[in-house]
């Protein structure tokens, strides 16, 4: 089985590298998932107020929702023969073009949520999902899209936490048209989750061979990567 077969991947991860060098499927790994799980837990201190019960005969608890949660990604699926590209700098030596087995990209991998964010050719530190989408951050439909448009031939759009502009008028956020914009596969820079993998699990069985199932924990955040340790 291989995944050079398949040209509508919807799921990549994308190494920090990319951040400097790289476009189309440089320094990005195509990801064949059956599955994908998103988490949102609000952190709201949700306080309860003594003596509330007693002079109002019902007790009453003071929430104090400051803007915290937690978000996280879960996803499962097969790991397949994968066609690779790597790219170090924009010297054109630096390109490499590679068939890896099932097996060579479950160890890469493995490595690459071995590494810290110091390595920038090894740190995966983005997820794009990308999701089907009708309307853009104004609430208007995109161009050529109407209310009965099947599902099927939607426009994609990474998958983010982002609000559309039209709701963000009391936030600094605005405009955030660029999370809305039709994904087109030419961009330099895809926007997606950023954060870090928490888990990567895979199994090897002889019934699935020599596909190798995974599942992926990917955890959004902020993460420092700059390298004290490089003077």
């Amino acid at each position: 089985m291989s995944g050079e077969a398949f040209n509508n991947f919807k799921v990549y991860l994308e190494l920090q590298r990319r951040n400097e060098v790289g476009t189309g499927y440089f320094n990005r790994i195509p990801l064949f998932v059956d599955s994908v799980s998103i988490s949102t837990s609000k952190m709201v201190a949700n306080v309860p107020v003594p003596f509330s019960g007693a002079v109002r005969g019902e007790s009453l608890n003071l929430a104090f929702d400051v803007g915290q949660a937690t978000k996280s990604v879960n996803m499962s699926g097969m790991l397949l023969g994968q066609h690779i590209k790597k790219k170090k700098n924009t010297d054109i030596d630096s390109e490499r073009e590679v068939n890896l087995t099932s097996f060579e990209m479950a160890q890469l991998i493995h490595s690459y949520v071995d590494a810290s964010s110091f390595q920038d050719d090894q740190n995966l530190n983005k997820l794009i999902v990308l999701i089907p989408s009708r309307v853009d951050e104004t609430f208007s439909y995109h161009g050529g899209v109407s209310g009965t448009t099947d599902v099927s031939d939607l426009p994609f759009i990474p998958f983010t936490w982002k609000n559309r502009g039209y709701d963000n008028e009391f936030t600094s956020q605005g405009s955030n048209s660029e999370y809305f914009t039709p994904y087109t596969g030419a961009e330099d820079v895809t926007l997606g989750i950023t954060g870090f993998i928490r888990s990567f699990n895979t199994t090897i069985t002889g019934a699935e061979f020599p596909a190798i199932g995974f599942t992926l924990d990917f955890e959004e955040g902020l993460v420092l990567s700059e390298n004290f340790l490089d003077g």
